[in-house]
């Protein structure tokens, strides 16, 4: 994926991005006010590892590890009674201690809710080390004195006994030995004090943690990225259309034009752009359809054209509508039939009262029932006989007819005529055929043989004909009539049709023979789909 595609993916899932921003950001101060906070005091215990002596040399005593020693039974009990609470294991449960690898101090840090007990819990923690090392050391000087007692008896021992030879080397050894741990329980006692507090603890002014604008700048950018991550995932699963190159990984049909989401469309103020906003966006589109249109249908006398979509929604209605207008504005004689029985919306746009007014379904079972006067009654006989000369077969083989007049339906005047159902829309060179009264059963009339006579007809009273027609994949309506006309203009919408539903409405209109002119992308979302929209005029 380039940048281009990547700041185009994540500007169009912009509120998915936003959300994510919210949330995380929400999140994070909602933390910050449920989060208790912690105050800290640290304490720093020296330890001599050296002799006070030379300076260098090692100091004439081991001591324990500096953390286990804090960690031990004693220095915990020690620290409980110096601060007067019985509670060991939670006192001890907020201090930590960590050793300098260079100079071997000791840190002794302390957690607490409330300051002034960090700092307390800092210093009881401090002294009762500093006590327990002090006793580790005075338990090695006792150690040391009693074995000096314990050989100056012996000296005195061999003293009192005949001075012989044996005597006398054994007291030399005993007195060796004696000044030996002499000396050392001396340079024990001028090491001391082996630890002691080089910076005491005091009182905590700030709670330890994230402050509120840190955990909310890291909500802020975790809920970017992370909205960043949806909006890439939802788009890689979301099959809808969503740009040109969408379509033409569809179908090689050609893009006629873009149109653009219109607010004052989408909330109805405007039904026909090209009258009342002839300088839009969505004026100039239409436009480009009708000259994208024309090209295509240049050596084409009074095109039949039936405009649809795949699915209910996609705006076909509003593009046939304004179309029209745009074709009868150039100068072009144009009937625009309604032909949606299900819903039909275009008297609507053109705002016409058409209620209880004869109309297409009615031309249609006009024309269906009328008699053939080339026909006449033929004699009953077996299905598959040949024909005899100068008789016509019955178009129902034998079935019963589904002629209306034949099923008792009610009756249509034999009078009606195309010209005559026509009605003016407004704009000069543009009438409606409206979609009429009868409308049940319409597959029915649209494959009847009343239908193509109303085909024929129209193209003797127009330059262009439209038909806006239902939704493909809805009801077969669209297929019978599309292979009847001379092409179909498909209406998509961005952001809504899916990529396999305009693949399979191809597809039917391709199987009945209907030609795709090409595709209106609706609803477009860019703020210029290209460089000339970027031209158009401002209001």
């Amino acid at each position: 994926m380039t940048l281009p595609e990547f700041l185009s993916t994540i500007w169009r899932r912009r509120l998915t991005v936003a959300v994510s921003l919210l949330v995380a950001v929400v999140a994070a101060l909602a933390y910050s006010k449920l989060q208790t906070p912690m105050y800290e005091s640290s304490a720093l215990i020296q330890i001599n590892t050296v002799s006070s002596q030379t300076g260098q040399s090692p100091a004439p005593i081991t001591l324990p590890d500096p953390v286990q020693t804090l960690g031990s039974t004693a220095v915990q009990l020690q620290a409980a009674k110096l601060l007067d609470d019985p509670d060991v294991s939670g006192i001890a449960a907020g201090v930590t201690g960590t050793v300098d690898p260079v100079s071997g101090a000791l840190t002794i840090t302390a957690s607490n809710a409330d300051a002034k007990q960090a700092q307390a819990v800092a210093k009881a923690y401090s002294q009762a080390y500093i006590d327990d090392i002090q006793s580790v050391v005075q338990a090695q000087i006792d150690k040391i004195g009693v074995v000096l007692s314990g050989v100056k008896s012996q000296i005195l021992a061999l003293q009192a006994q005949p001075t012989t030879a044996l005597t006398t080397a054994q007291v030399t050894a005993l007195e060796q030995t004696y000044g030996t741990l002499s000396s050392e329980q001396s340079n024990i006692q001028v090491g001391e004090p082996y630890a002691q507090i080089q910076v005491a603890a005091d009182i905590p002014t700030s709670p330890t943690g994230l402050s509120k604008s840190k955990l909310g700048a890291i909500g802020l950018v975790a809920g970017l990225l992370a909205g960043c991550g949806i909006a890439l995932a939802r788009d890689q699963l979301d099959t809808r259309l969503r740009d040109t190159p969408d379509i033409e990984a569809v179908t090689e049909s050609p893009i006629l034009a873009e149109l653009p989401d219109d607010s004052e469309v989408r909330s109805g103020k405007v039904a026909i752009s090209l009258v009342q906003a002839p300088q839009s966006q969505m004026a100039e589109s239409i436009r480009e359809l009708r000259t994208s249109l024309r090209v295509i249908l240049h050596d084409t006398p009074s095109p039949v054209i039936v405009v649809t979509s795949p699915e209910p929604g996609d705006g076909k209605t509003f593009v046939t509508a304004n179309l029209a207008a745009a074709w009868a504005m150039s100068g072009s004689k144009v009937i625009v039939v309604s032909a949606d029985f299900r819903r039909p919306r275009l008297e609507e746009i053109f705002g016409l009262q058409t209620t209880g007014k004869p109309g297409l379904a009615d031309l249609i079972r006009a024309n269906w029932k009328k008699p053939d006067p080339d026909s006449r009654p033929v004699a009953r006989r077996q299905p598959g006989a040949p024909n005899r000369p100068g008789e016509r077969r019955s178009p129902s083989n034998g079935r019963p007819s589904t002629n209306p007049a034949a099923r008792g339906a009610s009756p249509v005047p034999d009078h009606l005529s195309t010209a005559s159902l026509l009605v003016e829309s407004g704009i000069f060179g543009l009438q409606v055929l409206p979609v009429g009264t009868q409308l049940d059963s319409p597959s029915e009339l649209f494959g009847s043989p009343g239908m193509q006579p109303v085909i024929d007809q129209l193209p003797l009273l127009a330059d262009i004909i439209l038909f806006d027609t239902p939704p493909v994949l809805a009801v077969p309506d669209t297929a019978i009539l599309g292979s009847m006309a001379r092409g179909a203009v498909i209406v998509a919408s961005e952001g809504k049709t899916d990529r396999g539903d305009l693949e399979r409405t191809m597809r039917r209109l391709e199987t009945t023979h209907c030609s795709v002119l090409g595709i209106a992308l609706n609803r477009v979302r860019r703020s210029s789909a290209d460089s000339y929209k970027s031209y158009a005029y401002k209001q």
